[in-house]
């Protein structure tokens, strides 16, 4: 070899080390940063007549589309049912008194407050405590039919803002990809780009269920879980309205991509992961039947304390409870009688007597004091085994007081359940991401030990360069 190809050689690998360790170094800089995909040097060697040359072509990403597409993946699922069993926990921020407790122990308040009066009915006092257990009972009812519908509205807008945000990263997406592919296409360094675009599909699938494939150039298109393209050169229109009421019986509008419903009530390709997915089984499904539940109880309710006019198979109407004309839900219609609420105006003695829908209907025509007859009636019809709505989710055929508490069973079973599903999911996240770091995030202990590998390369190339140098002095000198 020849002074010059050795200073070549020597010149060209002082070179190469320097391009390695400015990679490693902005290696060591994103240490901390989860974004940051591990890059190392692509060192080339080109020999020739002149002697030995090695460059840096490029940094080489160290991603594993495997372990990113695994952790995207799960991340979705976990998104999807923390929501859902956050949402669930609202309906029972305490705790530990489980949703729909109050209306089950309303119901056996109101039970006993009957039988009570029913043993002793010339005692206007325990009338009046009927009355007010059966107050009591229709405002639990209406609050917590007002807690389901605010959930219900809430789940609603949190998917109006994860459909804008979705809108939002694949319009970011779309600007960032074009410029991956015309960079790949022009051989410019776009690790940086491509480290942006893998955080933008990663905020992605917290927000919608999706399924990435590789494209030329190192380009991408997506599609969410179920098959519907998010994004595939332009992004396509995701679109959704916010609901202004969700009471029993009102249906949620669906999320749109592209025309095609994936979230939402008959949605046409349902996602499984994201946020959307969660928000829209609780909007759509659990609290439709818990609203179901509470429309169920109230209209067991009105029938039990129906008031029959005593000749038989004749007229009959609402007694102790009714549902108010109107066109809102029945919950929110649900009222207990003004004839016999004291407060209302009303007689107490009416229930015990009979006569809330007017003088035909009246048993008690002797006005016995003792007369217990239609109070013991109520009391059975209320106690008797009948049919439910087989929607609400629970044994279609018991007692109020059993289907009240049934409910209760339900909701804890559900929320348990997503509670452990969501655990559950979060651990294999968990898992997926910590695989997916060691793969490429940047160890610290790595990138220091190729430091020191590589400033050792560099000190033996400058003293290559150092003889060669003095060599040439050397020759020079005899020259002269």
């Amino acid at each position: 070899m020849s002074l010059t190809s050795a200073m070549l050689t020597a010149q060209s690998s002082i070179a190469a080390r320097s391009a390695e360790m400015a990679i490693a170094s902005r290696n060591v800089a994103n240490v901390n940063n989860p974004g940051y995909t591990r890059q190392e040097a692509v060192v080339q060697n080109i020999v020739s007549d002149t002697g030995s040359v090695v460059y840096v072509s490029h940094a080489s990403r160290m991603v594993n589309q495997a372990a990113f597409k695994a952790t995207l993946k799960t991340g979705s699922s976990a998104i999807a049912s923390g929501s859902y069993a956050n949402m669930l926990d609202q309906l029972n921020p305490s705790g530990q008194v489980p949703f729909g407790s109050n209306v089950a122990s309303g119901i056996g308040t109101l039970n006993e407050a009957l039988v009570s009066y029913g043993n002793d009915p010339s005692n206007q006092v325990l009338g009046q405590s009927v009355i007010n257990s059966a107050n009591a009972l229709v405002d639990d009812l209406k609050q917590s039919a007002e807690s389901l519908e605010d959930t219900r509205l809430e789940a609603d807008a949190a998917m109006g803002r994860a459909v804008d945000n979705i809108n939002t990263i694949l319009s970011d997406l779309e600007d960032v990809n074009d410029k991956i592919i015309s960079g790949s296409s022009a051989g410019r360094d776009v690790n940086s780009l491509m480290d942006q675009r893998d955080e933008m599909l990663r905020v992605l699938s917290e927000e919608i269920g999706i399924t990435v494939l590789d494209q030329d150039n190192n380009g991408v298109a997506v599609y969410t879980d179920s098959g519907v393209t998010l994004f595939e050169k332009v992004a396509r229109e995701v679109s959704f309205d916010t609901s202004l009421s969700l009471g029993s019986g009102e249906v949620g509008n669906n999320i749109l991509v592209d025309g095609i419903a994936v979230a939402g009530p008959g949605a046409t390709l349902p996602v499984s992961g994201g946020a959307i997915a969660g928000y829209s089984k609780i909007r759509d499904n659990t609290l439709v039947t818990m609203q179901t539940q509470l429309d169920e109880t109230a209209k067991a309710l009105v029938e039990a304390f129906q008031e029959y006019e005593p000749a038989p198979g004749t007229g009959s109407g609402d007694g102790l409870f009714t549902f108010g004309a109107g066109t809102g839900d029945l919950i929110s219609r649900l009222k207990v009688r003004a004839a016999v609420d004291p407060a209302q105006g009303g007689d107490v003695k009416l229930l015990r007597d009979g006569g809330i829908n007017g003088p035909t209907y009246k048993h008690n025509t002797g006005d016995n004091a003792g007369y217990s007859d239609l109070l013991k009636s109520y009391e059975a019809a209320l106690n008797e085994e009948r049919a439910f709505d087989p929607a609400s989710g629970v044994n279609p055929t018991s007692t109020l007081k059993d289907f009240a508490a049934n409910t209760v069973s339900w909701f804890s079973a559900e929320r348990k359940t997503a509670t452990e599903t969501s655990t559950l999911d979060a651990s294999a996240f968990s898992s997926n991401a910590q695989m997916l770091s060691n793969k490429t995030g940047v160890n610290i202990d790595t990138e220091m030990q190729r430091l020191l590998t590589i400033e050792t390369a560099y000190s033996a190339s400058a003293r290559l360069m150092t003889a060669v140098d003095r060599m040439f002095q050397e020759l020079l000198g005899a020259v002269r």
